[in-house]
């Protein structure tokens, strides 16, 4: 069991390098366009998170981060990112713990699904609101998801040395 000050510095440091990568989606990733698209880098993050940390610190997590989206990013209604980051995690959470080995696989896997599942609800949002052009959010949101993949590579051995380097001592 870690001391309470030392877990708190971990969730410190996970929060600087969260608002690192944020910082990175909006001064960086946001102005990369493929086909019109561009990287969207925040599903990934709790996904990633809850694979290391597990479902439940995951998903409180995820919900600030979403908190935190829900202020800054356009979104299809408040509380859309509060909603669907915590769910993001709590699956990602559950497929590290008991499905799949945390490393590079997980992290792809997991990611893909919190992106997908990104889109999906997205997509819920517009069927229930009336809305058309579901075809083209499906492709919206399958072409964001491989546009956001190769970030990983930068996510993935960021929140892989905290969480290394924050659990190696206890």
């Amino acid at each position: 069991m870690q001391p309470k000050s030392y877990r708190v510095f971990k969730w410190v440091i996970y929060a600087l390098a969260t608002l690192f990568l944020c910082g990175l989606q909006e001064m960086f990733f946001c102005h990369i366009r493929v086909l019109g698209l561009t990287p969207f880098l925040y599903p990934v993050l709790p996904a990633v998170v809850a694979m290391f940390e597990g479902p439940r610190q995951g998903a409180v997590f995820a919900l600030a981060l979403g908190v935190l989206c829900d202020l800054l990013v356009p979104a299809p209604f408040r509380g859309f990112f509060a909603i669907l980051f915590p769910v993001i995690a709590s699956l990602s959470g559950g497929i590290a713990g008991r499905l799949l080995s945390r490393g590079f696989l997980c992290a792809l896997i997991v990611s893909s699904l919190g992106m997908l599942a990104s889109g999906a609800f997205r997509m819920l949002v517009q069927i229930l609101s009336g809305g058309q052009y579901l075809g083209l959010m499906a492709r919206i949101s399958l072409g964001e998801t491989l546009l956001t993949l190769p970030a990983l590579l930068l996510v993935l051995p960021l929140y892989r040395t905290i969480f290394r380097r924050c659990t190696a001592d206890y």
